[in-house]
Formats: C-alpha cells, structure tokens, sequence
C-alpha cells in the first residue's frame, strides 16, 4: 500500500515537468514572437505523438522504471499528451496571462491535492477522490493566482475555482486537458465581464516581483 501511495506522489511530481515548457515557451514569446513559440509547441507535440504512436500503434515497450504509469495508460495516450495540447490550445486562444495562471494552477493545483487526498484523505466521493484533497487543491490555486493576478483578485478567485472544481468532479477524461481549458475560458469570461484588459501587463515576472515587494 506504501508502495503504491508513493508511487502515485511521484507520478503527481513527474507533471513538474510542464514548469521548463512553460518556461521555454516564455522565453521564445518574449525573444522572438507568440508564433514562434507556439510552433515551438508543436514541435514538442509532434515528438510526443511519434512516442505514442510507437507505444501503441507499433507496440513498442518504452522502460517504467520508476512504474508511474498508470494501467489505464498502457493501451490509451498518456496525460502528457493532453497537457501539451492544452498548452498550445489556453496560449494560442487565450491572453498570455490568463493562460499562464490556468496553467499554472492545473500543476500545482492537482499536485497539492493528490498528495493531501492520498495521504490525508477520509471523505471521498464516487470518483475516489477526496474532499481534503479538494480543500488543499483550492488553497494551492488561491496562492497561485493571487501571486500573479493580485491586481484582479475576482478574475484570479473565479479560475481558482473552477480548476479546482473541475479536477475534482473529471474521472474518465484527462484532467491535464480539462483544468487548464475550463480554468483559461472562465477567467477569461469573468475578465470581459467585469472589464478587466490585460493587454499592458506583459511580464509575469516583473509582477511577481512587484507583488513580492509589497510585503517588503
């Protein structure tokens, strides 16, 4: 059961590894453009769909040393594939910011909440799933968004909620696909509600270190 446990916590921490995309692709957008970095994107899910083709299409068996992938995985796409798609999806249709964060909160989001559900959970619904997990998911997103969208508080709470709630309720599909796209649309939405434009903010960076710098 330890085994297990753990072996679930490292698959959660392996999803860190959407930081040096996100990264890349911030790096690419401010140096050259939005279109080469999203092309960038492409080509990073192009080399993922050889992987899978050759992994299920072919057959050919890829080492597990560590066993994080989960059984459901071994005869379907893997979340990985789903996280690159939305990536490209939230940057290519969403404002920078407001994809950003979505993503932002679909990692740290589900990592917070997987390790607390599988460790501290007691009180779960149908999907196995737990209300603790939920709870220190939804405070994570909190942290998240009022670390990089303090300047607008109700857009940032309205993302966190919805990622939360919808990693909480999806099961059958990848959650990797759905937080960062429902998460991206609502704070969107909320954003032309309210009449919020975030077409001057173009740094995350300076604003979080704005935000830092506050509290000093």
């Amino acid at each position: 059961m330890k085994r297990k446990i753990a072996r679930e916590i490292l698959r959660k921490l392996f999803h860190l590894y959407q930081l040096p995309v996100i990264l890349g692709y911030i790096v690419l957008r401010y140096q050259f453009s939005d279109r080469v970095a999203i092309f960038a994107l492409v080509i990073l899910l192009m080399f993922i769909l050889e992987f899978e083709m050759l992994r299920l299409e072919w057959k050919v068996v890829f080492p597990d040393p560590f066993g994080i992938m989960r059984k459901s995985e071994k005869k379907n796409a893997t979340g990985m594939l789903y996280m690159i798609l939305a990536t490209i999806v939230v940057f290519a249709v969403f404002d920078f910011k407001i994809a950003l964060v979505a993503l932002l909160l679909t990692v740290f989001g589900d990592l917070v909440s997987a390790i607390v559900g599988i460790q501290y959970g007691k009180h779960r619904i149908k999907n196995g799933k737990s209300w603790e997990g939920f709870g220190a998911g939804l405070l994570a997103n909190i942290v998240v968004v009022m670390a990089l969208l303090w300047q607008f508080p109700l857009v940032g709470i309205v993302m966190a909620v919805t990622a939360s709630a919808v990693e909480f309720v999806t099961y059958k599909m990848d959650d990797n696909l759905t937080v960062p796209i429902f998460s991206a649309f609502a704070g969107h939405t909320a954003a032309f509600i309210i009449g919020v434009s975030f077409v001057q903010i173009t740094n995350p960076l300076q604003d979080f270190q704005q935000f830092i710098s506050t509290f000093l």
